[in-house]
């Protein structure tokens, strides 16, 4: 069946009673609405275990009160508060479907002339888009995929924050030492962390002898042997420095202080991606991903962290799309738009870790490399791609490959590579 629609409103049974459901921090709002888009009850309950057990009381009164069959509920998706009522419901083996709060939004707003908005129209309204099958079909992560997930979110947060202390790091030196990124490309490397933690200042390093700045970095260097090189060149840097002294000293301190917090997120973020390695390795669908040329643990992780079991997709366009790196086409009285954008509609942390394999695959696969060369040479009436765009494709088509190989159980061949088209 083609028609997402009909499939959709086939997984609802006839008689059954709709619960929609506005959750939020402290206190959730419901709606029972019958088949017939008749709303029979409004409540509110509490986030908690005890609110849940009386919310689910209270539908079923309203099932018998309605003489309904069973019950299915229609949970909002704005914020992370509905996970737990969701997981509850799971355990209790209780139906449930969730809304997309930008469809909810759109449909409220469409319906509603003077947008009147209030928690109780939230839950009616998702409600009845789960009576027009206008909801998203999810699995909630269980076991090693629930684990999985966890740890790569916590791991993409590292990140983030090593590049947010990374650009303090940098913005601190444009004043004070605006020579030293010119010196120490990486100020995250062993030897300039342990400069910047140490004596940052010019002046202060202008008035040491050469001997006793190498010597002073030496003893407090944690590793086989700091870059002396490199040393002489700040050396000499540092006398003719441009850096503003007003203020040198507190600047310092702070440097010295990101310095300790730029170390403790390097060792977190090793942690971290060792963990995720454990992880992956423990996944039997990971060594299909892995025989990929090109494409690291994390990559992987990252992959079967936010799609999960990938056999439970029906085709590869459910990977692209929950990625949402899916072309987009914009026409109107027969105009087309000259580019078809990524709808960026999915999750970004997915879309996010394609997008970094597929540069590592154009650097280290062979096979997808000669692909991107032929998709941006080609000619012009054949629409050749630039490069962010062949970045993009090549994404999708790590995609595709990825769910050919654990749906066939088999490992990355490049004749098996060359069948799979964009």
């Amino acid at each position: 069946m083609k028609n997402s629609t009909a499939r959709k409103l086939q997984q609802i049974p006839a008689g059954y009673l709709l619960m929609g459901v506005d959750p939020h921090k402290k206190k959730h709002v419901a709606v029972a609405m019958t088949q017939d888009a008749i709303v029979h009850a409004k409540l509110r309950f509490t986030n908690s275990k005890e609110g849940f057990e009386e919310m689910l009381e209270r539908a079923r009164a309203e099932m018998v009160r309605t003489g309904s069959r069973g019950v299915i509920f229609a949970i909002e998706t704005a914020s992370h508060y509905w996970r737990n009522l969701a997981y509850f419901l799971d355990e209790q083996g209780i139906p449930f479907r969730l809304i997309n709060p930008f469809t909810l939004k759109r449909r409220r707003e469409g319906e509603d002339v003077n947008r009147r908005k209030n928690d109780f129209r939230d839950a009616e309204m998702a409600a009845e888009l789960l009576r027009t099958g206008k909801f998203i079909e999810t699995r909630l992560p269980r076991g090693i995929y629930a684990e999985l997930r966890a740890t790569y979110h916590a791991y993409r947060r590292l990140v983030k924050d090593r590049a947010r202390f990374t650009n303090l790091l940098k913005g601190l030196l444009d004043g004070l030492f605006p020579e030293f990124t010119q010196v120490f490309r990486n100020p995250r490397g062993k030897t300039a962390l342990t400069v910047l933690s140490l004596c940052p200042v010019p002046r202060i390093i202008a008035s040491m002898t050469l001997e006793d700045f190498v010597d002073s970095i030496r003893k407090e260097f944690h590793g086989r042997a700091p870059k002396v090189q490199k040393l002489h060149a700040l050396y000499a840097a540092s006398k003719t420095s441009v850096g503003i002294d007003a203020g040198a000293e507190s600047i310092s301190f702070e440097l010295s202080l990101l310095t300790q917090r730029i170390r403790l997120n390097e060792e977190q973020i090793e942690r971290t991606e060792a963990i995720l390695v454990r992880l992956v390795d423990s996944i039997t669908d990971s060594r299909y991903l892995l025989s990929i040329r090109g494409l690291s643990y994390i990559s992987v992780a990252g992959i079967m962290a936010e799609l999960g079991p990938l056999s439970l997709y029906r085709d590869a366009g459910q990977l692209i799309k929950m990625a949402g790196s899916n072309p987009t086409e914009s026409e109107s009285a027969g105009k087309q738009a000259s580019h078809t954008p990524m709808s960026k509609k999915g999750r970004p942390g997915l879309r996010w870790c394609t997008w970094v394999a597929a540069v590592s695959l154009l650097r280290h696969n062979p096979d997808f490399a000669s692909w991107a060369k032929d998709r941006m040479e080609r000619p012009a009436h054949a629409h050749p791609l630039e490069k962010r765009e062949v970045i993009g494709a090549l994404a999708n088509r790590l995609l595709r490959l990825a769910y050919a190989l654990v749906k066939k159980q088999t490992m990355c061949r490049v004749p098996q590579m060359a069948e799979i088209a964009i």
